[in-house]
C-alpha cells in the first residue's frame, strides 16, 4: 500500500489549468459588472419604496421580490429561451449572464436595502434639508454612511454569489465563453480527482479575504474621508 503524503501539486494544477483560469477572470467580470448594476438599482428602487407613496409602490415592490419564488433552473431556461426568441444578441455573452446574475439577487439586495432604510431616521434626512443641503447631498452625506454595513453586506453577498452561480448560467454560456463554476462542472464531467478541492479551497480563501475587506471598510472613518462626513 502506497504512502500517503502532503502535495501542494494539486493547487499547481489548479492554477496552471488555462481553462479554470480563463474562467476565473470571465466570472470576476461578471461578478463585478453584476454587483455595481444590482447597487446602482437595488439602493434607488429600494429608497423610493421606503421613503415614498406614489401608485404602483406595491407593484414595484412586487416586482422586486418575484425571483424569490422562481427557481434557479426554471430562470436560466427561460432567459435562455428569451434571448433565442428575441435574438437580442445576449445569449452566451457575459453582458447576458450578468443580467441573469441581477435577476437572481436583487430581491435579497432589495430585503437588505430596505430593512437599511428602516434603521436610518427620516429626521435626520429632514435635518439635513433644512440646515440647506439638497436631496443629493443629503442622501450621500447622511442616508447612505448610516447604510454603509447594508451596502457592504448586499455588495459582498452579491459579489460571491454570481461567482458562485451555475444553476442558472449553464442555459446562458457558450462553449468558448465559460465562468469558473461552469468550468468546474464540465471539469467534473469527464474526471475526478483532488484539482476540484483545490480550486473551491482557494475560492474559499479568496471569500474570506474579501470579508475581511468589507469588515476593514465598514469603519466609520473610510466612510467619512470619502463622503467628507463630519
Amino acid at each position: 500500500m502506497a504512502a500517503t503524503r502532503l502535495t501542494l501539486s494539486w493547487f499547481q494544477k489548479a492554477l496552471s489549468t488555462a481553462g479554470f483560469i480563463t474562467g476565473l477572470w470571465r466570472s470576476l467580470t461578471v461578478a463585478i459588472f453584476a454587483t455595481l448594476t444590482i447597487i446602482l438599482i437595488g439602493i434607488p428602487t429600494a429608497y423610493a419604496i421606503s421613503r415614498f407613496r406614489f401608485h404602483g409602490c406595491e407593484l414595484l415592490r412586487a416586482i422586486l421580490l418575484a425571483p424569490l419564488v422562481v427557481p434557479r433552473v426554471v430562470l436560466g431556461f427561460g432567459l435562455f429561451v428569451l434571448f433565442v426568441t428575441t435574438r437580442s444578441q445576449l445569449f452566451g455573452t457575459l453582458p447576458g449572464i450578468a443580467l441573469a446574475h441581477v435577476i437572481l439577487v436583487v430581491p435579497f439586495v432589495g430585503v437588505i436595502f430596505l430593512a437599511a432604510l428602516e434603521e436610518v431616521a427620516p429626521t435626520l434626512e429632514e435635518a439635513a434639508r433644512d440646515l440647506g443641503a439638497g436631496p443629493i447631498r443629503t442622501f450621500f452625506l447622511v442616508t447612505l454612511p448610516q447604510m454603509r454595513i447594508a451596502l457592504l453586506s448586499a455588495s459582498f453577498f452579491c459579489f460571491i454569489t454570481s461567482v458562485d452561480e451555475v444553476e442558472t448560467t449553464l442555459f446562458l454560456v457558450q462553449p468558448a465563453v465559460k465562468t469558473l463554476p461552469v468550468a468546474l462542472y464540465h471539469y467534473l464531467e469527464s474526471r475526478q480527482d483532488p484539482t476540484i478541492a483545490a480550486v473551491f479551497s482557494l475560492m474559499i480563501a479568496i471569500a474570506f479575504a474579501f470579508i475581511q475587506a468589507g469588515i476593514n471598510l465598514s469603519n466609520g472613518q473610510f466612510w467619512k474621508r470619502i463622503f467628507g462626513a463630519r
